[in-house]
């Protein structure tokens, strides 16, 4: 278990990378409750009311640390938006797993990269983690891209994944090692 009480916010070109907080809501669900969000991720939240209790759930712990999941809101330095979220998840030993998703009204301008980019270097840098993958869903080629593209390498597939709430999908397993990353261009 880490020991990390906050997580710092981290800026990108276009966005600051924060722990999300209770004003969040109404923008998180804006996105988060769309079909066209939801295709390719795990966790479902069905209406407003579950995107409250949600993000109610993970302020409450984020002062604990015991906690190991780390959830982040994608805040645009322009307008103060929240356009997109991800998350870092310790399962010990120095292995996180990193997730990210982004408004569909902002997808294809790269804040996918972004956010995969900033979760890396949450997780190498601030949490000193050996070692971060993500499962990704293969028909999300969006995202298989952006794992490429921030030097993640696949690691295979596997078929018939549990991806919750009864659900199984054909997953791709993309991972990098601290020796690679730190290894990687600025």
């Amino acid at each position: 278990m880490t020991a990390i009480v906050a997580l710092p916010v981290l800026e990108t070109p276009t966005l600051l990378l924060r722990e999300i907080r209770t004003r969040d809501v109404a923008q998180l669900a804006a996105f988060m409750t769309q079909p066209r969000y939801q295709r390719h991720i795990a966790h479902r939240l069905r209406d407003d009311a579950a995107v409250a209790d949600f993000v109610r759930r993970q302020v409450a712990v984020q002062g604990d640390r015991r906690r190991q999941i780390f959830h982040l809101a994608a805040e645009e330095k322009l307008s103060g938006d929240v356009v997109g979220e991800g998350f870092i998840i310790t399962h010990g030993g120095g292995d996180y797993e990193v997730g990210w998703g982004v408004h569909p009204a902002m997808w294809s301008m790269g804040l996918g990269t972004e956010i995969g980019r900033a979760l890396l270097a949450i997780a190498f840098e601030h949490l000193k983690a050996k070692s971060v993958w993500c499962k990704i869903m293969v028909p999300n080629g969006a995202s298989l891209t952006v794992a490429r593209r921030i030097g993640m390498g696949e690691q295979g597939t596997q078929a018939d994944y549990p991806v919750g709430q009864g659900r199984f999908e054909r997953v791709a397993i993309y991972r990098i090692g601290n020796d690679t990353y730190f290894d990687l261009p600025y």
